[in-house]
């Protein structure tokens, strides 16, 4: 049978799509966004977590619990309404410009996204072998320029594959490090939090809603491409709960010298060595493949604004570019300071979304009684 790509798989000339995503695919597109370079490497958990001492774990429980529940409203919005397109997933007034333009706002927070990973490359090579960050972040983002100008079948097949790897590794150090009989370094309290979050309930609901930008178009596209809703609805709780056992075991093993974590960039990377040299150059690539996936997979949502024209491959390239040369700012100073600006906006969208979900559900009871 003849067969042609679309943005959302493989298609015969029946129009069915015949490459869907199971339950377990549709979790490893969700972790796969967030687990990134700040993620992976341990510097978001600290910033956000791990200086508010024993408090973290409460910031950990709710977060963890938010990005299950984000996930399945967001999944069930785009199987409902039958579309990945951020504004209508988002915007609970039915109307096309209010959806356009808040979409197209969307679209520019996800651009900040190859100006971070990029940046999360270049501090990799430098803090593991003193190679120029230039290089490092020049490295990611050829990887997701050529990745993204193929289509969601691509992207999909990458990620369903190494994030379950990447889940395992970061996962299994974080234990190990946990019970290694390490020294404290330093001083044990009076870590400084971004100005911008404060205290643990702010820091932990700032953390899920900048992350939560990221999610939405990925978690859209992978819910309307999954098997069924039952695939698309556990898939995104699970990845939601993923989430949250990674960040649990990261607080715990970042906290065990908490000086030592507050002077890397890239702290588990920094722990991962005093594992062994194997255990560090293995979670060196599981850090640098979790950067590669993050920027990759959030980087599809600001594409997916992009007018569907000739041009739209060199728009790409340009974008790539300049987020590339941004990103030579440094990796830390993202962390700290735009990461909470954006979780202030996702904040916004977080309110937006819960009521479109309820206002969803609302609607398809009314459709559902009327049947009856």
């Amino acid at each position: 049978m003849v067969k042609y790509w679309t943005i959302e798989g493989i298609n015969d000339l029946t129009g069915k799509v015949t490459n869907k995503l199971n339950f377990l695919s549709v979790s490893s597109m969700y972790v796969g966004v967030i687990m990134g370079a700040g993620f992976a490497s341990g510097r978001e958990s600290w910033q956000f977590f791990g200086v508010f001492g024993d408090k973290a774990y409460l910031g950990v429980i709710i977060a963890g619990i938010m990005f299950a529940l984000l996930g399945l409203m967001v999944s069930y919005l785009a199987i409902s309404k039958d579309t990945q397109d951020m504004g209508k997933i988002i915007s609970f007034i039915d109307n096309k410009y209010i959806s356009e333009a808040i979409g197209y706002f969307m679209a520019v927070f996800l651009y900040t996204t190859i100006v971070s990973m990029s940046a999360a490359g270049g501090s990799f090579l430098y803090q593991e072998f003193g190679i120029s960050k230039a290089i490092g972040g020049g490295i990611i983002a050829i990887l997701v320029a050529v990745t993204v100008l193929g289509d969601f079948e691509r992207i999909s097949g990458v990620l369903k594959y190494i994030v379950p790897v990447l889940f395992a590794v970061v996962v299994f150090i974080s234990i190990i490090v946990i019970f290694m009989p390490i020294k404290e370094s330093g001083a044990t309290s009076g870590f400084k939090p971004s100005v911008l979050a404060p205290n643990w309930l702010i820091a932990a609901l700032i953390f899920v809603a900048y992350n939560i930008i990221g999610t939405v178009p990925i978690d859209a596209s992978a819910s309307i491409n999954a098997k069924s809703k039952k695939h698309a609805y556990v898939g995104s709780v699970l990845g939601g709960l993923m989430l949250g056992v990674m960040t649990f075991v990261l607080v715990l093993a970042l906290q065990k010298d908490m000086a030592f974590t507050d002077s890397l960039d890239l702290p588990m990377l920094g722990y991962s060595l005093r594992v062994s040299t194997v255990a560090n150059v293995i979670y060196g690539v599981v850090l640098y493949a979790a950067i590669y996936s993050a920027a990759t997979s959030t980087f599809y949502g600001f594409t997916t604004k992009i007018p569907d024209r000739d041009w739209k491959k060199y728009v790409i390239i340009i974008a790539i570019v300049c987020g590339f040369v941004l990103s030579l700012l440094g990796f830390k100073n993202v962390v700290a300071y735009l990461y909470p600006c954006e979780g202030y906006f996702g904040l916004l969208m977080i309110g937006m979304i819960v009521i479109n979900f309820i206002k969803e559900i609302g609607k398809n009871h009314g459709k559902h009684q009327e049947d009856k």
